[in-house]
């Protein structure tokens, strides 16, 4: 491999076929990495042909800017190589993805599945089609992003696949595409369908082992239904997959954004389907787990006695042990049955009777080994294990008579008083009602003491709960100080001191009790209000806040306290609502649960207002375009605008003429385009007005059409009419049918001149310029 191609430097090659290759290469001019493909034109049947037609759509490509599609840097010859340069793309492909056969859940299907529709949908706004669409032109980034490899040098590849017997570009090319129609957005929602098709099944909609096989299911075979070859698979999606491969265009999606449509249901309706297979699945498990085991105590012994391989001692016995039960005649019952509650004799348990209605436990059906069956396990024995023993263990354990012990059990329990068992339950009850009391009377007493009150009925009748409530009127209300330490205990208490408070009422209804009590010092009950006005304010919350940026005005429960950072004190425990707000940025609200004691530290990052600009056009679906930098939106959307101030909106579609607005964007605000787009009028019967065309189509009747005559200084330039390129250039007049046109008319070295025209039935309209020179 060489080390340059033109002006490029080969890094390394990225991929092969019969007459192009793909490198990853430097451009020394541009500084940058990119994908060089390149045509090796010796092998091309008409390289004129198709340098023509890669140049022509490389032209076409030039105004595509979208974050879904691969930015083509030019085209141009070398010699007998043909080379494109485009951006080089890091990711997997979705070809490589399905090789490696890693699967795309319903997410991965929608999120690729819309990227790559407005990918399309921008190429149709700018009229660029994508002539081989296929899996490997589909890129996903290690981000996510979806890129579309290929536009503006698609014919490249399509035109040097000739060549192949079969290539995976004819899987996905629609059925117009094949017989040489014209192909428009519908074609490419087929080709963007049998992608979606082989991504959720991991096959081809239209499999072949031949290129004939491939075009005549395309063109005449219905695909296979995607819900039949994965029947898990979303039944919105599968729908949805087949409308987009239908074989009549009409039948298919209009455009890539009515699919894109439909896509967002397939989140809801998977969400429904797995609940009801969830459902589903719960109900049957427990049958299937039974059916499963039933099977597996039903099974012969033949196929165990078939595998067996002589291992151990112990294994052989346990086998010849499980072997013997199995020869008994066979039960009747649907069920298995413990042996014991089997009756004597072996005779056939009754299906309906339980534990509760036993009377007398049955017998112990005893299993033993005859001594037939177990001479054959003994000769079988491996070297080097002992008979004796073997035999020796198996003696050491004695028989246990299970239904005298059990008969023994059911008597003594038969015995026992029922007075007793109430004596039980009733000493149980009262333990637990101990056991809540207590934990009751401690919380009690824990919270009292908390909040100051008395923790004895003592205390309470001394009138300390006097104190309390003039401590507790005299809190603070919330925030109501900032960067400030709280009151001291003498201000908080003055009330309680100079003994204006009246006595409460539980005092008044204990007179006996307060004559046992002596009355309290002014001093010593100054120093209990201070103790309790200290423990009260150790309850009271604080919040310091700080934004990003700082300045921010704070505002708490209504008031505005202060800027941030700041700290606010002497906080009421409870529900607060604090906000922040600044000139210039969004206001940022938050809702506070402050606990008793609780110190919160909240940290606010403001985001700069933005202009919104709400557009809108008559049709929809137009390209969004804000002072010349395309959005990558269509009409009806909303954008957001960083800066204030005058912008211009222009808006594109296809078939209609290009409209614009100025408009004034203030920050926090929304301002409104709606625009409705002249429709072009029609170029397919553009002919010659010197009569040559008409003696030659045998088109005599020229009524209802309008004459444009075209006169250039100098001479010979090119003239393009709604981006139709005429066969002839200036001086040329033509017929056209009445309407809205654009006339763009270049030549080499001098600067295009843009013309917008409306032609009236019958009108004569005469266009004479002089070209300025670039």
């Amino acid at each position: 491999m060489a080390n340059k191609i033109g002006r490029f430097e080969i890094i390394s090659q990225i991929s092969q076929s019969f007459s192009s290759r793909i490198y990853k290469a430097l451009d020394p001019e541009g500084g940058q990495t990119v994908a060089l493909k390149v045509v090796a034109l010796e092998r091309v049947p008409d390289r004129e042909a198709l340098i023509k037609r890669v140049f022509e759509e490389a032209d076409q490509a030039k105004p595509l800017n979208s974050p879904n599609i691969s930015s083509l840097y030019g085209v141009g010859d070398d010699g007998d190589l043909l080379l494109a340069a485009s951006e080089y793309v890091q990711g997997n492909s979705i070809a490589t993805m399905l090789a490696r056969k890693e699967g795309f859940s319903i997410w991965d299907i929608q999120d690729i599945a819309r990227q790559l529709c407005h990918a399309l949908e921008h190429a149709q706004v700018h009229k660029v089609m994508h002539q081989a669409l296929e899996p490997a032109k589909v890129m996903v980034q290690w981000d996510g992003t979806v890129k579309v490899l290929g536009f503006g040098i698609s014919t490249m590849t399509s035109s040097t696949q000739d060549s192949c017997s079969i290539c995976e570009l004819q899987y996905c090319a629609s059925p117009e595409q094949l017989c040489g129609q014209t192909c428009d957005a519908r074609s490419a929602i087929f080709t963007l369908g049998a992608i979606l098709y082989e991504m959720a099944t991991e096959q081809k909609a239209f499999p072949g082992a031949t290129s004939e096989e491939v075009r005549a299911a395309i063109a005449e075979k219905p695909p296979v239904q995607p819900a039949r070859l994965k029947p898990n698979l979303n039944p919105v999606l599968n729908q949805l997959i087949m409308k987009a491969l239908a074989k009549s265009p009409d039948q298919r999606y209009g455009s890539a954004e009515e699919l894109v449509r439909d896509l967002e249901q397939c989140k809801s309706g998977g969400a429904r389907t797995a609940a009801a297979a969830a459902a589903s699945s719960a109900t049957i498990q427990p049958e299937q787990q039974f059916a499963a085991s039933w099977q597996r105590s039903k099974a012969p012994v033949a196929s165990s006695q078939a595998s067996f391989a002589p291992t151990t001692v112990s294994a052989r016995v346990s086998k010849a042990r499980a072997a013997a039960p199995l020869s008994t005649p066979k039960e009747t019952s649907t069920f298995a049955v413990d042996p014991l509650v089997a009756e004597r004799g072996g005779s056939t348990p009754q299906p309906n009777k339980t534990f509760s209605d036993i009377d007398e436990l049955p017998p112990l059906k005893q299993v033993t080994l005859s001594a037939a069956e177990v001479a054959p396990v003994e000769a079988e024995i491996v070297q080097g294990a002992s008979i004796a023993e073997f035999k020796k263990a198996g003696e050491e354990k004695p028989t246990i008579e299970v239904r005298e012990l059990a008969e023994k059990a059911l008597a003594e329990i038969r015995k026992t008083p029922p007075k007793l068992y109430v004596f039980a339950i009733a000493g149980a009850v009262a333990v637990i009602v101990l056991i809540v009391g207590t934990m009751a009377l401690h919380n009690f007493y824990e919270e009292r003491r908390e909040q100051g009150a008395p923790a004895s009925a003592v205390q309470a009748l001394t009138g300390a709960e006097q104190d309390t409530g003039a401590s507790a009127k005299a809190q603070p209300s919330p925030a109501s100080r900032v960067d400030s330490a709280p009151p001291s205990a003498t201000e908080t208490i003055a009330p309680a001191a100079g003994g204006q408070t009246p006595p409460s009422p539980r005092k008044q209804s204990a007179p006996e009790a307060a004559k046992e009590q002596p009355s309290l010092s002014t001093a010593e009950r100054t120093k209990k209000a201070k103790l309790r006005a200290s423990a009260a304010s150790s309850a009271w919350a604080q919040v310091s806040v700080d934004s990003t940026p700082a300045g921010a005005q704070i505002v708490f429960d209504g008031a505005a306290l202060c800027q941030s950072p700041c700290r606010l004190t002497d906080i009421a425990p409870g529900q607060h609502t604090m906000s922040a707000s600044r000139a210039g940025f969004a206001a940022v609200t938050r809702n506070l649960s402050l606990g008793r004691g609780e110190r919160a530290t909240i940290s606010v990052e403001l985001h700069p207002l933005a202009g919104i600009v709400s557009v809108a056009s008559t049709p929809a679906g137009a390209a969004i375009v804000i002072d010349g930098t395309d959005t990558g939106k269509l009409t009806p959307s909303q954008i957001s605008v960083s800066a204030a101030g005058a912008h211009t909106v222009t808006l594109r579609r296809y078939g209609y003429l290009e409209a614009s607005d100025p408009i004034h964007v203030e920050l926090g605000q929304t301002a409104t385009v709606n625009l409705t787009l002249t429709h072009l009028g029609n170029t397919e019967e553009i002919r010659a007005a010197n009569g040559k065309f008409k003696k030659m189509f045998g088109r005599e009747d020229n009524s209802g059409m309008g004459i444009v005559s075209v006169k250039t200084q100098p001479k010979g330039a090119q003239i393009m009419v709604n981006d139709r390129l005429l066969e002839k250039s200036s001086p040329f007049d033509f017929y056209l049918n009445p309407g809205t046109y654009v006339i763009d008319i270049s030549m080499a070295g001098y600067q295009t001149v843009h013309r917008v025209i409306k032609l009236q039935e019958g009108e004569k309209l005469a266009i004479q310029e002089t070209l300025p020179v670039q």
